[in-house]
């Protein structure tokens, strides 16, 4: 009985380790399953699909680039690419020795290609095949051949730091082919296949059957025939100069419009491998440079807007040696008493500074900025700088003088072309843009781009006035008369800056940027350019090295668009583009979204139906604006602000478009 009893509790304690066992051992195995289901099963689902399924992308046909008068400037052609299928060639290496001579490749790498383990292998694409050719390709079991887009520059030179360039893949990488590169690429052509358990694609499609969605075409505000002749003036002046390089922008003032834009050294970019990284840079947007003299029609034109100086003062200007603090500022020429137009027209830094003077450090930080310096131009193109320019707050005694003459201070052709342009339309600063529209493959018109009214900068009598005193430049006795055209009164300013040396601080012996910008026909303008000479080798002064490639692209470009003398003329603020801005309060844009990416937009941004019309040194209206609002403007403006109370501004002193006080804030109620 004894003996049975414990028997059985023996039995009964066998039974619960191996229930023990069990349980344990299906634990395991649940919490394994639990883990790779549940907590690990997202990313082994992706391991699985990358593992047994694979998807060749083929890139449909780019859309077109088109100057503004339709004339190709990038365009898409269908070549043939050559594939193969290595589990359906029985002889590779007979099949290599037939293949490579049709492909220029060397037969022993075409071999090891058709030997791959993969299911699927370029052999090369891209490339031009006759009928002959293809015939004979598609003869060879496991050969295949698909037609891809490859993009192809028919100008070559022409306007190619614009326009850019795109890599095998169709994937715009420069310019306007980067900046646009979602609406020009369109769709991609797709075939997938799975992989058997050797890793053999298997593929269940016919790649040639695959439908594509064409890109969309871009029609750009340039005109073919003013960049060739910009494009070939610049390259003239470089070569007989011995220059490292230059670059020209041309722009309807009243438009914002770019008609032409160059930079040297340049490329083919159907050759992207004969040429190096500086070939491919935008200088007219990515270079800043000191402006030197040319910046000192947006100093003058500041203090005449506040009333400082007129036309008919006269500043004494120390005989052409003035020292500040530790400084000795000097002229090219001993002066006495100038005029302002003289201080214009003789270029002197001197004259120049004691305007800074009056004009203050706060009042010309405001005006520099408003004129658009030290900030983007907005422009659409990829890799813009904003250039340098400090906050008043950090310049030191001699900052305010150095700034009065283009020292001090950075910029780019673009926002300097912008800038003058104010001066020319009006004292509007327009955005400047290079797309007119974009279109579908039927040529529907997707989008438009319309001029734009950044911000009123002058009044359209300082620009009147410093238009008068710019024509003096250009004249008899002025430093830009190899500017002057013989049909034409052009309003001009030239530039000779030192290049910053910016490895041992100050500036590179010897070394200068020359310029040259101005507009014509002075009263009525058409065209606004910038000249810029990179480090010409002798004569480095900008009436003689720019100013003669303004007066060419001048003549000719006005001769091409048929404009005549005319006596008089009318205001180009009334011409289309800053009357048509005004009038429009919105225009259909393309533009960037918040992460980057090519969008289409029905807004180009603020326009003057919105635009307030007081000036840079004008007190904006504050009421019924936030806290966050109010600071962030006072920032914007550079004026102080005093903020009493919070929720809304109901009241404000000195009230809106009263003079922002040279000294103290700006105070605002908040209820």
């Amino acid at each position: 009985m004894r003996k049975a009893k414990q028997k059985k509790d023996y039995l009964r304690l066998r039974i619960f380790v191996v229930l023990g066992f069990f349980i344990l051992f299906f634990s395991v195995i649940l919490f394994r399953a639990f883990d790779l289901h549940v907590m690990d099963g997202a990313r082994l689902k992706k391991m699985a699909t990358r593992q047994h399924s694979k998807t060749v992308n083929i890139q449909s046909k780019r859309g077109d680039i088109y100057d503004r008068n339709l004339k190709e400037l990038a365009i898409s052609v269908e070549v043939d690419s050559v594939f193969a299928q290595p589990g359906k060639i029985e002889d590779a290496r007979a099949a290599a020795r037939k293949i490579a001579p049709i492909l220029a490749l060397p037969w022993m790498s075409v071999e090891k290609k058709l030997k791959d383990q993969a299911g699927f292998v370029w052999l090369k694409r891209q490339v031009d095949l006759d009928d002959a050719q293809r015939k004979e390709l598609g003869s060879v079991e496991g050969i295949g051949i698909v037609k891809e887009s490859k993009r192809y520059y028919p100008n070559r030179h022409l306007a190619s730091n614009l326009v850019g360039f795109t890599g095998l893949d169709a994937s715009g990488l420069e310019g306007v082919e980067l900046y646009y590169d979602s609406i020009l690429r369109g769709s991609s052509r797709k075939f997938v296949g799975d992989r058997d358990a050797m890793g053999r694609l298997l593929l269940f499609e016919d790649p040639d059957k695959t439908i594509p969605v064409s890109g969309m075409e871009v029609e750009l505000t340039i005109d073919k025939t003013i960049q060739y002749i910009t494009e070939k003036s610049l390259k003239k002046a470089v070569d007989e100069t011995g220059a490292l390089g230059g670059s020209v922008i041309v722009m309807d003032p009243a438009t914002g419009e770019i008609l032409a834009m160059a930079s040297l050294p340049t490329y083919d970019p159907n050759e992207l491998n004969r040429s190096g990284v500086g070939h491919r840079k935008n200088k007219v947007i990515a270079d800043t440079f000191e402006p030197g003299s040319i910046f000192k029609l947006f100093l003058i034109a500041s203090a005449m807007e506040e009333n400082l100086i007129k036309t008919s003062d006269s500043i004494f200007c120390e005989n052409g040696v003035y020292r500040v603090a530790d400084r000795t500022f000097h002229d090219t020429k001993s002066h006495g008493w100038l005029t302002i137009p003289q201080i214009i027209k003789l270029s002197s830094n001197i004259g120049s500074a004691k305007i800074g003077e009056r004009l203050g450090k706060s009042q010309m930080y405001r005006y520099l900025k408003a004129f658009g310096f030290g900030a983007k131009s907005g422009i659409d193109l990829p890799g813009e700088a904003a250039g340098s320019f400090r906050h008043y707050s950090t310049w030191s005694k001699v900052t305010l003088h150095t700034v009065s003459f283009g020292q001090g201070i950075s910029a780019t052709s673009v926002q300097l072309v912008s800038a003058l342009s104010a001066l020319a339309n009006g004292g509007f600063l327009m955005k400047p843009y290079v797309v007119r529209s974009v279109k579908d493959s039927s040529g529907k018109v997707i989008s438009e781009t319309g001029p734009v009214i950044i911000r009123k900068v002058v009044s359209e009598e300082t620009a009147r006035k410093m238009s008068e005193m710019m024509i003096g430049v250009t004249e008899p006795g002025g430093t830009g008369t190899r500017a002057a055209l013989a049909d034409f009164e052009v309003a001009g300013k030239t530039g000779t800056a030192q290049k910053p040396d910016f490895k041992h601080g100050g500036y590179e012996r010897g070394a200068f940027m020359a310029s040259f910008f101005g507009f014509v026909p002075a009263r009525d303008p058409r065209l606004a350019i910038l000249v810029v000479v990179d480090t010409p080798r002798g004569d480095y002064h900008g009436g003689t090295v720019s100013a003669p490639v303004f007066k060419e692209i001048a003549e000719e470009s006005l001769a091409y668009l048929g404009v005549f003398q005319e006596k008089g003329g009318s205001s180009v603020a009334t011409r289309p583009g800053v009357a048509q801005a005004k009038a429009k309060a919105k225009a259909p844009a393309v533009a960037l979204d918040d992460e980057g990416k090519t969008v289409l937009s029905d807004e180009a941004g603020e326009t003057a139906a919105t635009l307030p019309e007081i000036g840079p040194m004008s007190v904006p209206d504050f009421v019924g604006k936030s806290v966050r609002t109010v600071m962030k403007t006072s920032k914007e403006r550079a004026f102080d602000v005093e903020v009493i109370g919070s929720g809304r501004a109901v009241l404000q002193k000195p009230a809106p478009g009263d003079s922002i006080p040279a000294k103290g804030p700006v105070v605002v109620w908040f209820k």
